[in-house]
């Protein structure tokens, strides 16, 4: 297998030259299996780059599953410019969470409304269809796909992916739970041992690349608890905890420019370094390509 970074920002695009070293654009990622099957992570506005890649590649026809961690704007709002769902003959399956009270075709059909944009769900000739997902465990083209969710405003997804002895996780969008008073044991020596936290290192445990979502400082966390995103000392004890063998540092805010980023991902590496982890982590940028 083989990930591919398309997008990788938090919240909203963020163009310019002090993102330029990292990127600007929002949560997309592409897998692709041993046998040249593709999943895609995610629609931010990285599907663009990625829906115009995949045309000069050639292949006809461009079959596409794609899984939402979930339908906050900044995971989605790269569907409408992605170009082969304007190509007949392609055939695309969205993958998510759906919200109580509206499913997750009419979520993605609503961002198209003419209010919003010139050219309806209804007008892309591709043929494009909707799975609704839970937690749970599933197949794609001989992958095993498990799925989990995760602390975030709305109904989240992590997913984890095995295929041929390889594993990647994907958890984009993601905050510690707070401590409550049966913590769990799995949790010791650690600082963020609110009850569940401990579910996200099981689902990680031993993975060959963990993607996780890494926004804040502890310090900006303080402010900013409920928001549904962590603090970079929580995904470094997760990476910890969990055994894995590289950790993306992803979901860059879009206040935190190339240097500051580069902070961040050095006190992670700092972090592992002091509790003998093997992880080795990395800052995720778009178009960097990670083989498993």
């Amino acid at each position: 297998m083989k990930y591919k970074f398309w997008g990788v920002r938090g919240s909203i695009p963020t163009p310019g030259p002090e993102t330029v070293g990292y990127g600007g654009n929002t949560s997309c990622g592409e897998l692709t299996l041993d046998d040249g099957s593709m999943i895609i992570f995610d629609m931010g506005s990285g599907i663009r780059v990625l829906g115009n890649d995949l045309m000069k590649r050639g292949k006809k026809p461009v079959e596409a599953i794609i899984l939402l961690s979930h339908t906050h704007w900044d995971h989605i709002q790269g569907f409408p410019f992605f170009v082969p769902a304007f190509i007949p003959g392609n055939k695309i399956l969205i993958c998510g969470c759906e919200e109580v009270d509206i499913k997750l075709e009419t979520i993605i059909k609503d961002q198209m409304k003419s209010a919003y944009f010139p050219v309806e769900l209804s007008d892309m000739p591709a043929a494009i269809g909707f799975k609704r997902l839970y937690e749970g465990r599933f197949k794609i083209s001989g992958a095993r796909v498990d799925t989990m969710y995760l602390n975030h405003p709305g109904f989240t997804l992590a997913y984890r992916v095995e295929y041929n002895g390889k594993s990647v996780v994907y958890a984009s969008d993601n905050e510690p739970y707070p401590i409550q008073a049966s913590d769990a044991t799995e949790m010791a020596g650690m600082k963020y041992q609110g009850k569940d936290n401990h579910r996200i290192i099981e689902f990680s445990k031993n993975c060959d690349l963990l993607i996780h979502d890494c926004q804040y400082t502890p310090e900006q966390y303080k402010t900013k608890v409920g928001w549904g995103h962590s603090p970079y000392d929580y995904v470094a004890e997760i990476a910890w905890k969990a055994n894995v063998k590289r950790l993306a540092v992803h979901h860059h805010d879009p206040s935190h420019d190339d240097a500051f980023v580069d902070g961040i991902v050095n006190n992670v590496k700092n972090l592992l370094r002091e509790k003998g982890a093997r992880a080795e982590a990395f800052g995720a940028r778009e178009g960097l390509e990670i083989e498993l």
